[in-house]
């Protein structure tokens, strides 16, 4: 990197710049890569792919797609000749050194990648079924939420930290919200006389409606009044830093990391909150529907995950172990 680069200020984060991204992610690839990556692109948009995983697709289809141009002048040629064997071959070795999640992650971009080539006649119309299946079962997992013990000295060891980031904790703690809808977070959305908050809906899901208790309040309020730019626009939480643009996503995570990483625990991110207040909710006797409407779900079944944490309720229908006679 040379010295220029390396002190050239980072652009703003703003919703349009992640548009920006996949181009950057394009520009990585080698030369020969270019042209069919930023079709893909294109591809990817007109079927309304949001800006995030267009560009988590496009990094995942560069590895590949740059895999088969390696020592080429174009890729074309090469991806009319693909065969089964080739991608096959080729998921088997990025597999050996790749985690679970970067295996799902290439599985998907590829499908989608051979699919747009067979679209676009650059390769057999049958190659995106030969992409090798992931063996996993539903609900195979249990959240990995934050337990009381943890809750409680997370947020009691937030005096320390500035207003802002306080408000942003305790909107998580209390309302199991995404990362994406505290980022998106308007000023609109908060009805003061009528103490409720608003909070937009994500990866379709429903827009959701929260009392608005004591504690958020309070601490929205001293933001708002004490620390939060004087500026013209609607975004609550905003980068300190001028334009003062909204944070982003990725700052929320980084700050619910460092916040919980001065507190003594292990950094988590912002999904931890979101599953504990599931799991909280289901201790105290609500119901899977409750909980996912306050979550924002639109089914049943994106909830039925906590079901594995209720161990009392599994407790009270698990029978004895029978005895064996001798």
């Amino acid at each position: 990197m040379t010295q220029d680069r390396k002190h050239q200020p980072r652009r703003p984060w703003t919703p349009e710049s992640e548009h920006r991204y996949s181009e950057g992610v394009v520009m990585r690839a080698v030369a020969a890569s270019r042209p069919a990556l930023r079709e893909f692109v294109a591809w990817l948009e007109e079927r309304g792919l949001c800006p995030g995983s267009v560009t988590v697709r496009v990094a995942s289809a560069r590895v590949f797609v740059d895999d088969v141009a390696q020592g080429r002048r174009t890729v074309v040629p090469w991806l009319r000749k693909l065969t089964a064997n080739d991608v096959e071959r080729f998921f088997v070795v990025y597999g050996e050194s790749h985690g679970k999640c970067a295996r799902r992650s290439m599985q998907a971009a590829l499908r989608l990648f051979l699919l747009f080539a067979a679209q676009r006649g650059l390769a057999s119309a049958d190659l995106a079924d030969t992409v090798p299946s992931l063996r996993s079962y539903r609900l195979s997992g249990v959240p990995r939420g934050l337990s009381d013990h943890d809750l409680s000295q997370g947020l009691s060891s937030l005096e320390s930290e500035s207003a802002r980031d306080r408000a942003i904790m305790h909107v998580l703690a209390t309302y199991g919200v995404r990362r994406q809808q505290v980022s998106a977070l308007c000023l609109k959305d908060i009805d003061w006389p009528g103490r409720r908050v608003t909070f937009d809906g994500h990866k379709g899901g429903k827009a959701v409606t929260h009392t608005l208790t004591t504690l958020v309040a309070e601490s929205l309020a001293t933001y708002l009044r004490h620390e939060r730019p004087l500026v013209d626009t609607e975004a609550v939480f905003l980068r300190r830093c001028p334009p003062h643009l909204r944070v982003s996503p990725n700052c929320v995570t980084s700050l619910v990391r460092a916040v919980m990483g001065r507190a003594g625990l292990s950094r988590r991110g912002p999904h931890a909150f979101r599953h504990a207040f599931a799991t909280r909710l289901l201790g105290k006797g609500q119901s899977f529907k409750t909980i996912a409407d306050l979550l924002g779900h639109r089914s049943l079944s994106s909830v039925g995950i906590y079901a594995k944490v209720d161990f009392a309720r599994l407790r009270e229908v698990s029978g004895e172990w029978p005895e064996v006679q001798s």
